[in-house]
Parts: structure tokens; sequence; C-alpha cells
């Protein structure tokens, strides 16, 4: 499919799978870079700061690694990945070519892992009305793609095709209150192979789980934004790292005009 028929399948499905929004030769960079990262979070070489990047704690073994692109990993891969055409070129039909920064996050876990079907709209969103659900659903991160690339094969995400369009089936309802990891007819496990990306839509109904017997997950999660819609405050998160002195200056572009995109709207919010 071409990039127009991917996106409707984005809008109507709430996601599409590709095999090359990645270079082959980049992959391998990716994968390596990420091992050290997950090396120098375990050892305490990077850690995590209030005003720095996210690791989850001193020494810790990690699971969600925010701030790749922090100078203090010393990694500048991932500011590159960020940036490229082949993943760029899969964005511009929802986003267009005016883009600003979100992120590039690692997922490593090496133990057991589960997240309850939810959507990425917090916890305190799982039982709206139909008209709140619906409002919500139209205008939350309405103007973000986000996507995982697995940089070792990962099956461990689950989405409801379709759901993000649409108010919650009592089944789905039952299990975002109750029943975490219970079935919901029609989701489907997202099976990634190595090197493959999937673009899809947080408002979907979707889960975590790392089935028994899988070895590390090792996953890049990104997101990037159309910088023609206003700043809002769902993009804040820990951002705070991002208005250090010494970022701007090891990003290459077309990453560095992303980030002064994204500065330009977020440091008066961000920094207050």
């Amino acid at each position: 499919m071409d990039g127009q028929e991917l996106a409707e399948q984005y809008r109507n499905q709430g996601y599409f799978i590709v095999v090359d929004a990645v270079e082959p030769d980049l992959l391998d960079l990716l994968e390596t870079a990420a091992w050290r990262v997950v090396d120098k979070v375990r050892s305490g070489a990077v850690v995590d700061a209030a005003e720095g990047v996210r690791t989850g704690g001193e020494g810790v073994e990690p699971q969600f690694v925010s701030g790749l692109i922090a100078p203090e990993f010393d990694e500048p891969v991932f500011a590159e990945y960020l940036g490229s055409e082949a993943l760029v070129r899969y964005l511009r039909p929802l986003l267009g070519d005016e883009l600003r920064l979100g992120w590039v996050h690692l997922c490593a876990i090496a133990g057991d892992y589960q997240c309850g079907w939810h959507r990425d709209v917090g916890p305190a969103n799982r039982d709206n009305t139909y008209e709140k659900e619906m409002e919500m659903l139209g205008t939350y991160r309405k103007h973000m793609v986000k996507w995982h690339m697995a940089l070792v094969d990962d099956p461990c995400l689950w989405i409801v095709p379709g759901s993000q369009k649409r108010y919650r089936t009592e089944r789905e309802h039952q299990c975002m209150l109750q029943d975490p990891q219970g079935e919901i007819p029609g989701a489907l496990r997202v099976e990634l192979e190595r090197g493959q990306t999937i673009f899809w839509d947080g408002n979907t109904v979707h889960r975590g789980v790392k089935p028994e017997g899988m070895g590390d997950r090792l996953s890049l999660m990104g997101g990037l934004i159309d910088h023609r819609a206003e700043y809002q405050d769902s993009e804040k998160g820990d951002q705070l790292w991002m208005l250090a002195d010494n970022l701007r200056p090891s990003l290459p572009e077309p990453t560095r005009g992303y980030y002064d995109s994204w500065r330009t709207l977020a440091e008066p919010r961000v920094a207050g």
C-alpha cells in the first residue's frame, strides 16, 4: 500500500505495520546502542533526576527509559533515527510536512510484563459518559502519531482495531475497569518481527502482555506531532530536561528543526 492507503487504514483501523521505516544499517546501530543504554541504567552511569532523563531510578533494572536523545546517554543514533527519511515518510500523509518533537523512548523489559486494557487517556477517563468519551476521542492527541519499532521480535502489544473511533463496548468497559487481562472479541495481537514498525493510535483499546518464555523485550517507542497544531498540556510529560543548554547542539538536522519547533511553543509552558 502507498502512503495514502496506509493513512486511510490508520484512520479506519487505528494502526498500520511496515517493514521499512528504518534502514537496515541503522537498525543494527540502534539495537547495539539500546543494549548500551540498558547497561548504563543498570550500572548507574545515567541516573534518574527531577530535571533530567527518566530511567526509573538509580542503578535499577530498566523497563521504560525516556530521554534517549539526551547527551547524557551519548548515543546520537537515536536522534538520527528520529529525523530519518525512512521513518518520517510514513508520517507526512497523516501529519503534513511541518513536524515538532514528540519523543523517543526505550522499552527494555527483561522480566515479566503485563499492562491491562486501556486507552492512553489516563485511568481517570475509563468510565466516562458517551458524550465525554466521544469528545475525548475526537480531540486527544489528534495531531500526533506514535509508533513502536521492534529491535528484537516483539509480540507484546494487543489492540482492538477500530476502537479509536467509537464508544467502548460493555466487554471493553469491564476489562478496562475490572478484568485487565480478559479476552476482548476482535482483539489483535501485534507480532512485530525485528525491524518492523507499527504506527498506531493510542485511543484504541489496547494492552501489553509479554508471553511466557519470551526473552528480553527491546523496542523503540516514538512520537512526532503536527507543528501546525496548538501545543497541548498532554504533550508535556517529563520534558523539563529538554530545555537543557547541551541538548540542541547534539542534535542532527532535521531533528534539530523538530526540536526548535517544539521549544518555541513548549518552553513557556514547561519551564513555568
